[in-house]
């Protein structure tokens, strides 16, 4: 069973086990592009305006692509290890 709250109550939601992810796409201050994918929207969010705060051009890709063939760097964001890998203060 599959309960879904509205998009006001989305930004307190983890989808575990749902196709339904949050994607950001920015090119960092090194001019590579960067896809980092979120598994909250909230995290997106904090992310997205921290980017863009930094004067970098951000947008939201609407589903997930293996074939991220732009992206110089792709990062699953909803990885521990990933996580613990990636700064972007180093990419911003």
């Amino acid at each position: 069973m599959e309960i879904r709250m509205d998009d006001s109550l989305a930004e307190e939601t983890t989808y575990e086990g749902d196709d339904e992810r949050f994607i950001l796409q920015f090119k960092a201050a090194t001019g590579f592009m960067v896809v980092l994918e979120f598994s909250r929207l909230t995290t997106m969010e904090e992310n997205q305006n921290k980017i863009e705060s930094a004067g970098l051009k951000c947008e939201r890709i609407p589903k997930f692509s293996v074939n991220f063939d732009q992206a110089d760097l792709f990062m699953d964001m909803r990885s521990p290890e990933c996580i613990a890998q990636f700064d972007l203060d180093d990419w911003i």
